[in-house]
């Protein structure tokens, strides 16, 4: 009985030494802390920069500041990324949920009526580097803006109090296409 049990603790010791060996042999993906860049979409301000800091390694806290066509446009917000487990991998798929402008009216003409709207979004997407290593990086995303009703309610008034003519609605979606530089 006595030499089963003396049997027993040995092999969980070598066990549990054989998993902390792994543990401590494998080899953590390299991530950045701080990148800026340059791009278009709701993730830079429009045509702008953004700035993205990460706090804790999966977690970033970014702001974009730039142009939107009408006017200084802004968004601030969370990236979430999923940091794969080759340390060779280049491509790093990630989450973002902001809050800034989603919407601008811009009428042709009369800028006396264009307009920024203010709300939430949420998207995807995916950061790209040519390797592992690189220093820069490319994103490419896709987001969903969460409009108020009064972006609808304030085309309409357009239509029917001002005569303005419409060649095309909001689009859904927006994309975002950035270039960006890890500072550390």
């Amino acid at each position: 009985m006595k030499k089963s049990i003396v049997c027993l603790l040995i092999c969980f010791v070598l066990l549990s030494t054989q998993l902390k060996a792994q543990q401590i042999s494998s080899v953590q993906v390299q991530t950045d802390k701080i990148s800026i860049g340059v791009g278009i979409g709701q993730e830079h301000g429009g045509f702008g920069i953004n700035l993205t800091a990460y706090p804790i390694r999966n977690i970033g806290i970014f702001g974009g500041l730039g142009y939107n066509m009408v006017g200084a446009g802004y968004n601030i917000g969370l990236k979430f990324r999923l940091i794969p487990v080759k340390p060779t991998a280049t491509v790093t798929p990630y989450a973002v949920a902001m809050y800034g402008y989603n919407a601008v009216i811009k009428v042709t003409g009369a800028s006396e009526f264009d307009k920024i709207f203010y709300g939430p979004t949420f998207g995807i997407g995916i950061d790209y580097k040519s390797y592992s290593k690189s220093k820069i990086y490319y994103s490419f995303g896709i987001n969903v803006p969460i409009r108020v009703p009064e972006v609808d309610e304030y085309m309409d008034d357009l239509k029917t109090n001002h005569n303005v003519e419409f060649k095309s609605g909001l689009i859904p979606v927006t994309f975002t296409i950035g270039f960006k530089y890890i500072l550390k």
